[in-house]
């Protein structure tokens, strides 16, 4: 009789895990996807890969090449990296790597098509779509980390309203929180979020040396050196277009432009600004540094027009001995949170802003947006453990 019970009971505890596991009406299960992208010949990671489920649930893979996405087993996620192939996969099929491929160089039809027709079309058209959008606006994550001799002493992360069309413009603080370790040998982490908005193009024809030159502008020839090449994934065709300013001691950028084939819209912009500079502060003392600054920015086209989906930038420079690091990363994550007013200035102290608004804990908790690298991830489990998080 007791076999029996025993053996009645384990049936029905089997069948009620079996039941439990099964889908729901409307699809799979829920389950919490955790990998890397990774180019397939290369084996390297590809930082800032486009991971896309829906308007509302999307992400980008973090300066490691690593996401997490939470998902439905039946959900198809598609992830994409421009000059790569897009892959489509069931969320349930994801392993630890996502491999993505990559295609040759085509160089036959930039000779025929030309590079000036290209950069000449693609400014056409980003003037063209940033005038028609140009009160659109994107909510943004922001995370922004410090390090001094590679130790971390600041974390950032917040959340922004912003104009969007070719590159973060107006931005208006939602909510953030932040920890900050001031001493001598740390920097204020106060405004380098401005480091977010790279600009990309002018309508001047002829810039003035007090303004930093730009890749797309009339008189581009003048001020570049350029090399055009052709790449093609499975979607698109892609002009990718290096610039590299003819006067070395110029306040410019140097980089290269992503252009979308058939329409001449942007889809990636990466480079470094040369010549900048930067106000150090010790104590009550500042003192003017250059420092090396550079970034991606992709774009998305899901609007028609070319908005800005991710933003990485990172800076640094050596003052008195030390090395000073910050890296921001920002991300377009639709309309998925709340509005906001007012517009930061240049020079606003942000984490004074960040107080005025006060730190609410649990929706920190249920917002990480972007994967945080493994240094990151340290430094939040050191600040969360000694409780150091909250308005200062």
């Amino acid at each position: 009789m007791k076999m029996k019970m025993l053996t009645l009971l384990l049936f029905l505890l089997v069948s009620a895990s079996v039941l439990s596991a099964l889908p729901s009406d409307g699809g799979g299960l829920p389950l919490h996807v955790d990998a890397r992208v990774i180019d397939a010949k290369t084996g390297e990671r590809l930082p800032f890969a486009s991971v896309y489920i829906s308007g509302q649930n999307s992400t980008i893979s973090n300066a490691e090449g690593e996401f997490v996405i939470d998902a439905d087993s039946a959900d198809v996620l598609r992830i994409s990296y421009v000059g790569y192939k897009t892959v489509r996969l069931r969320a349930v099929d994801i392993g630890q790597e996502v491999l993505l491929s990559s295609e040759g160089e085509m160089l036959g039809e930039v000779v025929v098509l030309g590079t000036d027709l290209v950069v000449q079309n693609a400014l056409k058209r980003m003037k063209k779509d940033n005038k028609r959008y140009r009160k659109t606006r994107g909510n943004y994550f922001y995370r922004q980390v410090g390090y001094t001799d590679r130790q971390c002493h600041s974390f950032l992360e917040s959340f922004f309203t912003a104009r969007s069309a070719s590159q973060v413009s107006e931005m208006s603080l939602v909510t953030g929180r932040y920890l900050s370790v001031a001493s001598m040998r740390t920097i204020s982490p106060a405004n380098f979020f401005t480091f977010a908005q790279v600009p990309v193009f002018s309508s001047q024809k002829n810039i003035p040396s007090t303004e930093q030159l730009v890749p797309l502008h009339r008189g581009y020839a003048r001020d570049y050196l350029t090399e055009m090449s052709l790449v093609g994934d499975d979607e698109r065709r892609v002009y990718v277009i290096s610039f590299v300013p003819r006067d070395s001691n110029a306040w410019a950028i140097e980089g290269r432009l992503y252009v979308d084939a058939e329409t001449f819209q942007l889809l990636k912009y990466e480079g470094r600004s040369t010549k900048e500079w930067v106000s150090h502060k010790v104590g009550n003392r500042a003192v003017v540094r250059p420092i090396d600054y550079s970034f991606v920015v992709n774009y998305q086209l899901d609007n028609g027009f070319a908005e800005v989906n991710s933003v990485h930038f990172r800076t640094s420079y050596t003052a008195d001995g030390h090395k000073f690091e910050t890296t921001g990363v920002m991300f377009n994550v639709a309309d998925r949170y709340f509005t906001s007013r007012g517009t930061l200035r240049f020079n606003d102290n942000l984490m004074a802003l960040i107080d005025r608004k006060g730190l609410d804990r649990g929706f920190w908790e249920q917002n990480e947006i972007v994967k945080r690298t493994p240094v990151e991830e340290e430094a939040v489990e050191i600040f969360e453990y000694d409780n150091l998080f909250g308005v200062f």
